[in-house]
């Protein structure tokens, strides 16, 4: 039953259980011993028949060791052996106490253990159902047992009351321990499902439906706060639910119920008679159809997300609990909702860039050819009539204009495209793209493409060639540099793009931050190509010092 991540509730319950089941093991044994000793050596005491000591101690050392061995070789097991134990483990220290009473053995304090262990699994609900047992069977033994007149009756009213205290006590801790634990179990799952989520909507819909699951309620859903200057819903954020109805009368009244007034507040709110609420209007409960309703507000720091509410139409009470589950949820999703639609902004400013870099290449290459052409025909059409010789040269003209534009627009196109591209094909459009940039920025070039030979996914391929083609871009634009190195290449299943230069350099952070807030997303563009192919892209720079940029993506 192994955990899936930093913390796992499950493990931590077997944990518990191991060393429960090891001391229990080790109170079988001293048992037995005892037994042993009371059979040889009864001294004052009556003595315990031969019969009695072998039967008990095949007992106890049996269901000791069965318990030890269930939780230590069988995990899967763990509930079950859990059940098994809390059921049986009061009749056998009944029966051991029923068996030696006449020997005045202290065997009842088996009983502090037993009712300690149920505390400790389900908390001081059951703690109290175990003491309840404890005592009943005590009584049954004093009533039943052939000498009553052993028993010391204020002793046992004071043992009862001692076991009354411990239960509560135990029961109390262990049961903020399993809250406390449960919230760890729930911040360790959301970690680990959150993470592969990076579009607003899914997280969205993951926060409700384990939110459905977590807190078994009929109804979960979600309002964005408003933080438009419209007093709109936060941009890039929908509402999430299937009631409409509902969520507009708590988006436009709703009492301390408005996601507004939540979010103000920046408290959680629970109520289990929705009817009493004499923040709603008289009868709007009755109209949203519900009993009781849970909201949690989502801030990250200061800045408002939205508001988590759970209910239900039922009879179904909230515990306090319950409220606390709802805000650790509500605090764990907060914070992806944001990065989420501030990674959906970067992605489509991202796609802004690219949109707009396509546009200068089509007006630096297929406008100008359409003008040259356009330009030699008016000039034809004007010599047709006086000098068609002349017209034919023009023509002709025009026929290698257009000849060069249609290769110019094919080989972008196919740039664009790099449909299955094999390793031939990929080698030749990275060293055109290199020559070309070194051309442009007038540098030297040191290239070296070493793919081994390998084809490669036609989204790695698009992806390291646009990555290459803003590299080059940027060392041909700004870099200054007299030298620059390329090397693209495979190393087990990773393809890698290295690119350096000996240019002026530049301070990564100062700069990255200008250029994003000048809507200048080259390099972000770069680093979200590298991440959609599960890749990394690092660089490094200093004023003087040139630049390195390499990218890491996984074939």
């Amino acid at each position: 039953m192994a955990g899936t991540g930093v913390y796992s509730l499950e493990v931590e319950r077997l944990q518990t259980e191991q060393q429960q089941s090891f001391i229990r093991v080790l109170l079988s044994v001293i048992t037995v011993l005892v037994l042993v000793n009371y059979h040889l050596d009864p001294g004052d005491s009556h003595g315990i028949g031969l019969d009695q000591v072998i039967i008990i101690s095949t007992l106890f050392l049996a269901y000791s060791t069965t318990m030890w061995v269930l939780v230590k070789w069988m995990p899967e097991s763990l509930r079950f052996a859990m059940a098994l134990s809390s059921s049986i483990e009061v009749f056998l220290i009944t029966y051991l106490i029923f068996c030696t009473i006449d020997a005045r053995i202290p065997f009842y304090l088996w009983y502090i253990f037993f009712v300690v262990n149920v505390a400790t699994r389900y908390g001081w609900q059951h703690s109290v159902v175990a003491l309840s047992a404890s005592v009943v069977s005590f009584t049954a033994v004093v009533v039943l047992a052939p000498n009553t007149s052993l028993i010391d009756v204020p002793f046992a009213l004071g043992f009862t009351g001692f076991m009354l205290v411990l239960a509560f006590m135990f029961g109390q801790i262990s049961e903020k321990q399993l809250n406390y634990q449960a919230s760890l179990a729930v911040v360790n799952e959301f970690r680990a499902e959150l993470s592969a989520m990076s579009n607003s909507k899914e997280v969205i819909t993951f926060m409700l439906d384990r939110t459905r699951q977590l807190l078994n309620v009929e109804k979960s859903f979600f309002l964005p706060a408003q933080r438009g200057g419209d007093a709109s819903e936060a941009p890039g954020i929908r509402s999430g639910g299937t009631d409409p109805a509902l969520m507009s009368i708590l988006r436009e009244g709703g009492g301390i119920w408005n996601v507004e007034n939540v979010l103000h507040e920046q408290r959680p709110l629970l109520s289990n008679r929705l009817a009493k609420d004499k923040s709603l209007e008289k009868g709007l409960a009755a109209r949203m159809g519900l009993r009781n309703m849970v909201a949690a507000p989502m801030m990250v720091s200061s800045v408002p997300v939205g508001v988590l509410y759970a209910a239900n139409r039922r009879i179904k009470s909230f515990s306090h609990s319950d409220m606390v589950l709802a805000e650790l949820i509500a605090t764990q999703v907060a914070p992806v909702i944001e990065n989420a639609l501030l990674w959906e902004r970067l992605r489509e400013a991202a796609a802004s860039e690219e949109r707009l870099r396509i546009a200068r290449d089509l007006h630096d290459s297929v406008l100008q050819t359409l003008a040259a052409i356009k330009l030699h025909l008016e000039r034809c059409r004007l010599l047709i009539p006086k000098d068609p010789s002349a017209s034919l040269d023009g023509i002709g003209r025009i026929h290698e204009i257009a000849t060069r534009g249609l290769a110019e627009v094919r080989t972008y196109l196919s740039e664009l495209r790099m449909v299955e591209p094999e390793p031939g094909r990929f080698r030749q459009i990275i060293t055109r793209t290199a020559e070309d940039a070194a051309a442009k920025g007038g540098f030297s070039l040191d290239l070296s493409v070493d793919t081994q030979d390998r084809g490669m996914r036609p989204e790695v391929a698009l992806a390291a060639f646009q990555i290459l083609r803003e590299l080059l871009q940027n060392a041909a634009n700004h870099s200054q540099a007299k030298n620059v190195s390329v090397r693209v290449f495979t190393r087990e299943d990773k393809l890698i793009v290295d690119v350096a230069d000996d240019g002026i350099g530049f301070d990564v952070a100062k700069t990255r931050a200008v250029k994003v807030s000048e809507g200048h997303l080259g390099l972000v563009g770069v680093d979200e190509r590298a991440r959609q192919t599960d890749g990394t892209f690092s660089l490094t720079s200093e004023p003087g010092h040139g630049t390195h940029a390499q990218v890491t993506l996984r074939l």
